[in-house]
């Protein structure tokens, strides 16, 4: 089975679906294009009987480097809320009724670490690490990663996260409960797999039943709205404008 160019899509296993972000050139960077494909996947899955669980990994040493930062340097705070940036992310995932499980084979920076932490099981190799990088750039995180960060971890150790833009190690986040279970890079995907396959034998409508039950508990003190509006307020700063195109200008844009 595959997809566009942008994802790539194999059901390695009977009632497991496996979407792979394909921008390995760009460290699979979230562009518009990017989400809009991920998501044309994920209802596919969430329509298909036969699907029970869906895994989510990247392809190359990256899970994610976050955000495409093209896509925002020219917004301002109008336009990213004209344009409602992120929401499209936010509430396709959370649409999700089907057990989602983040396969991360590397770095899980940004958007890409706020994906991660949308999905219901986190699966990390032992070189992968985490972070909320977003200050560094005038920004704060905008797909719900100050508040399900906040809900998994506590307060404090997501404070130093995201105002610090101190990474995660893979080792931190077992210790923390942010991650179910760590594995040899060459075995990450695998062991996800073997995970999501353990679940398919279950019911499906209990397992849906079930997450539905614990996103409800989660979202009882969450409001990703709020955080998003103030996401939006960031991109009419200065440090934003400045952030963003010294970080282009040195990747080459």
């Amino acid at each position: 089975m595959s997809a566009s160019s942008l994802v790539q899509v194999t059901s390695p296993t009977e009632g497991v679906r496996v979407i792979t972000l394909n921008r390995p050139e760009k460290r699979n960077a979230m562009s518009q294009g990017l989400i809009g494909d991920l998501l044309r996947e994920l209802k596919i899955a969430s329509t298909d009987s036969a699907v029970k669980a869906i895994v989510i990994t990247g392809n190359g040493t990256f899970f994610s480097a976050g955000a495409d930062l093209k896509d925002i340097a020219g917004l301002d705070a109008t336009g990213a809320r004209t344009c409602r940036y992120l929401e499209d992310l936010c509430l396709g995932m959370s649409a999700v009724r089907k057990p989602l499980l983040a396969a991360v084979n590397g770095p899980a920076l940004g958007g890409g670490f706020e994906v991660a932490l949308m999905c219901d099981l986190i699966i990390a190799s032992k070189s992968a690490y985490f972070a909320l990088p977003e200050t560094k750039r005038g920004l704060i995180p905008g797909a719900g990663g100050t508040q399900r960060l906040t809900a998994a971890v506590g307060k404090f150790r997501a404070m130093r996260t995201v105002l610090t833009g101190r990474p995660i190690t893979s080792e931190e986040a077992l210790s923390w409960g942010l991650v179910c279970d760590l594995t040899e890079d060459c075995d990450m995907l695998q062991r996800t797999v073997a995970s999501a396959n353990a679940l398919t034998e279950h019911g499906s409508e209990a397992l849906q039943l079930a997450k539905e039950a614990v996103c409800r508990a989660d979202s009882l003190c969450r409001d990703d709205l709020f955080e998003r509006n103030l996401y939006y307020t960031t991109f009419g700063t200065e440090e934003k404008r400045k952030g963003v195109d010294e970080f282009l200008a040195k990747r080459g844009r």
